[in-house]
């Protein structure tokens, strides 16, 4: 007996070792973007800083920035912000991420929010692990733990931690560890404590409610002789308070409480809506229905992509519906996995989407790899399953953990690659970018007035919030705009050098008729800052 309870004992400290290392090298990736800039790759990460910070100070997210000019409410602002009460800049997305992290900065400063999302992570993983375990085996749970973790996909945007998608998928899972688990340190809080986080999952992604609700509903069908009403009294009040701070915030920052910052503006986003002929008009989904494009996509993002997990995943699939333990609720879990796949692939493939400049490049920058988490995280069981499957062609204890360590390494190996190496967008090449981008924005904000407007293209994440910004330049509006700027402000242009013969076009011509004229103030690499004003 003292001889097995030494092996258990063994064993778990052995599993203890391993996910510290895993969970330690997933923090430590997750860094590599940190910078003393403070600057951030995209302007959703950018503007949740900037809300973050701005609730850590003031408790709401209409501190100011910088008053608005009367006649231009609407136009000094950055991408992924909104125009919110009493003109008042807003976040342009969902306001879970920026309140949730905000409150914590709140307490903690704002250092906190360059490691939140990592450590959250951690937390769900650890989640994932026991959720997995329950329905499978142990190993299959240690597996999934590492492979969650260190998925090309949940790593990369836990690097890139304030875009709500890991956040999100972070709060799902633990809002089903604590129903499926109920943990018992938790005893009854356990339940009021799921529909809580259930419903702050809600707030920082609020356009997944369809599927979710979705999935609650067949879900509590599928096990109602499981589900008594203590329980769902306790967690419909959870997702009671989680959804009344949601809405309550909603209308606290925009005026209603249904009211997003996707409602209250047309964000300005790199997105091609025209995909031919469509059946857009049915409005069967937010985005079209394109099942071709749909399936494209899936294919370049949700397959190939990450080739070799696929491979493992479609092998583990046939072998965890095949399992004999929990077949039934594992049978059901594996079905509504795959129908909420489905629904987001037609929901996201649909769309037309290019984050980068060239719309040829497949890469993880690409929005539908974060759509997408949740199927990368059902697949990690999968993957596990096949992992565990292979090692039993070893003949011995030693042989099946070397097959377990040799298939490890090399998924690991080529998950670092894809997330650091790979690619125009591997965190690598973007951390070397950053720390260019910090450089200019030194020089540029040493040349601009503090009161100056700044016309960007793309870099509005350089320099807000330490300048006013409008964007972009070729717009009939933004030229519109700069006389009204001029009366009482500097104005200046940051993006592509133009050729001598655009600056003469526009000192000859269009700006000439409008009683101004634009000069070169100094060039950064292909881009240049240009001074406009009045001759």
């Amino acid at each position: 007996m003292g001889s097995k309870k030494k092996k258990q004992s063994k064993k778990k400290n052995w599993n203890v070792l391993v996910m510290s290392v895993v969970a330690a090298l997933f923090f430590v990736g997750s860094l590599v973007l940190v910078n003393p800039s403070n600057l951030y790759v995209s302007p959703d990460e950018t503007a949740n800083a900037f809300f973050a910070q701005e609730f850590a100070d003031h408790a709401d997210f209409l501190g100011g920035y910088f008053p608005a000019l009367v006649g231009l409410e609407d136009r000094i602002h950055p991408r992924s912000t909104a125009i919110g009460e009493f003109y008042s800049l807003a976040p342009g997305s969902f306001l879970g991420l920026p309140f949730l992290y905000g409150v914590l900065a709140m307490v903690l400063g704002g250092w906190i929010l360059w490691v939140l999302t990592p450590l959250v992570t951690i937390g769900a993983a650890l989640a994932w692990r026991k959720l997995v375990e329950k329905f499978t085996t142990p190993a299959i749970g240690l597996l999934s733990f590492g492979l969650f973790l260190l998925h090309p996909a949940v790593w990369y945007y836990s690097a890139r931690g304030l875009m709500h998608n890991v956040l999100f998928l972070d709060l799902l899972i633990l809002g089903a560890w604590l129903w499926v688990c109920k943990p018992k340190r938790l005893g009854p809080w356990a339940d009021l404590l799921a529909g809580l986080a259930l419903g702050l999952a809600l707030m920082v992604r609020t356009s997944e409610a369809v599927w979710i609700f979705g999935v609650l509903i067949v879900a509590a069908w599928i096990w109602r002789r499981a589900l008594t009403w203590r329980r769902l009294r306790a967690g419909l009040l959870g997702l009671a308070l989680g959804l009344a701070l949601l809405f309550g915030m909603n209308y606290a920052t925009y005026g209603h409480p249904l009211a997003t910052g996707y409602t209250t503006q047309a964000v300005s986003q790199a997105i091609d809506s025209s995909v031919g002929d469509s059946l857009d008009a049915f409005e069967l989904l937010p985005f079209g229905f394109h099942p071709m494009n749909a399936w494209n996509h899936f294919s370049a993002y949700g397959v190939g992509m990450f080739w070799w997990l696929s491979v493992l995943a479609a092998i583990g699939l046939f072998i965890l519906f095949s399992q004999k333990k929990h077949q039934r609720d594992l049978r059901w879990m594996i079905a509504l996995a795959v129908a909420v796949s489905a629904w987001l692939v037609l929901m996201y493939g649909s769309w037309e989407i290019h984050d980068n400049p060239d719309p040829l490049q497949i890469t993880m920058a690409n929005s539908y790899v974060r759509y997408w988490l949740p199927l990368y995280l059902f697949a990690t069981p999968m993957i596990s399953a096949c992992i565990v499957w292979l090692s039993g062609f070893g003949r011995t204890k030693l042989a099946k953990g070397l097959l377990v360590a040799a298939l490890c390494t090399a998924v690991v190996g080529l998950n670092i690659s894809a997330v650091f190496v790979q690619g125009q967008d591997g965190l690598l090449k973007m951390s070397s970018e950053l720390q260019r981008s910090g450089e200019i924005q030194e020089s540029v904000l040493g040349h601009v007035e503090k009161n100056a407007v700044v016309i960007v293209d793309r870099s509005d994440k350089l320099f807000f919030p330490h300048r006013r910004v409008m964007y972009p330049l070729r717009d009939d509006a933004t030229y519109a705009a700069m006389p009204i700027v001029l009366e009482s402000l500097p104005l200046y242009y940051y993006g592509i050098t133009f050729p001598q013969k655009d600056i003469d076009f526009l000192n000859d011509s269009k700006l000439a008729d409008m009683g101004l004229a634009i000069e070169l103030v100094q060039t950064y690499d292909a881009e240049s800052l240009y001074h406009i004003y009045r001759p």
